[in-house]
């Protein structure tokens, strides 16, 4: 072995003990350090869909790419998950669970013999009322939480709240009535902080988290919406963590409802390297012990120049070191 190179490995494996130190580095050989902190495979997620007739096509979109959605999340870890919908309806539904003619509301992936199929009968239930016109998507998921939240959300497990409309939140607190909320100088809307404390308080407690992804018009969308989701992406803002907004456009749709699933997928399994990695001359260990580069195990991914866990998710609080040489910029 090539003395220098002796030597450098010597100088790495004193200051792996640094506890101080993210990372550390020698010529072009550098570690980084981290401390996992989710390690998360079971997911519940609550869908709030707009039940309006100009939503039906993306509703459809939702109900026809739960495969794909599945296939994205499950294509890292085996996740476990149990789904329920909602509407932002809340004259209509107030915050009611739909339920499939068949009298299904929530769908378990431990039990369900075809997940996908028993979700799309329950988006088939969604239909359009005459009280559609006035949105409230947050009331409709706090509603549904407050009053169902044991039916479709276990204890310690993280909970997804994915809102998708083409019109901004009108949740309403008083003068509820009248034409459609956003020609109405009377209705008086809930302040937005009023979810932001409920949905970041509600697995608090628990030791977990609440995450939301409106799919919504945004000021970058690439089409024109009825009204931007402005009340929905303060919301999303003020919870912060893994929450993001996506574009409803349906240039847009694919890509806002696949990021979701994407952002869950990665949760614990995508460690971004500090330094630009040559892929070469990679080590990585957790918790002290050496994990075998194998395709079962990690892999480096050039693009997201990052360490993939392919295999067994490291443990929360698990430290994870990754050395590795240096390319290029």
């Amino acid at each position: 072995m090539n003395k220098t190179f002796t030597a450098i490995l010597a100088i790495l494996a004193l200051l792996s003990g640094c506890a101080q130190s993210d990372s550390f580095f020698v010529a072009n050989y550098r570690s980084d350090v981290f401390v996992q902190e989710y390690d998360d495979t079971k997911f519940d997620f609550l869908w709030v869909l707009d039940n309006s007739g100009s939503m039906s096509v993306r509703r459809e979109f939702v109900k026809d790419n739960m495969q794909g959605f599945l296939n994205i999340l499950n294509s890292r870890k085996a996740v476990d998950f149990q789904m329920a919908v909602t509407t932002t309806d809340m004259f209509s539904n107030s915050g009611a669970l739909i339920q499939s003619t068949g009298g299904l509301s929530v769908v378990k992936s431990a039990t369900s013999s075809d997940p996908v199929a028993d979700f799309a009968s329950i988006v088939d239930a969604v239909a359009d009322s005459p009280t559609s016109f006035w949105e409230q998507g947050l009331e409709s998921a706090y509603q549904a939480i407050s009053q169902h939240y044991s039916e479709f959300s276990r204890p310690g497990v993280p909970l997804i709240i994915i809102v998708v409309t083409d019109e901004d939140d009108y949740s309403c607190a008083d003068h509820c009535w009248g034409v459609e909320p956003e020609n109405n100088p009377d209705d008086v809307e809930f302040d937005v902080s009023r979810y932001i404390t409920y949905f970041s308080g509600i697995k608090a407690a628990e030791n977990s988290t609440t995450y939301l992804f409106p799919i919504v018009g945004l000021p970058t969308s690439s089409c024109t919406v009825s009204s931007l989701g402005e009340r929905y992406e303060e919301v999303q803002v003020g919870l912060g963590g893994l929450s993001r907004s996506g574009s409803i456009c349906n240039g847009e749709l694919r890509s806002s409802y696949e990021t979701i699933a994407q952002i869950i997928t990665d949760r614990g399994m995508v460690f971004p390297l500090s330094g630009t990695a040559s892929g070469n001359g990679i080590i990585v260990s957790v918790d002290g012990s050496l994990i075998p580069f194998s395709p079962e195990n990690y892999e480096y991914d050039a693009q997201q120049n990052a360490i993939v866990f392919t295999g067994v998710i490291p443990r929360s609080g698990a430290v994870i070191e990754v050395s590795y040489t240096q390319g290029s910029n």
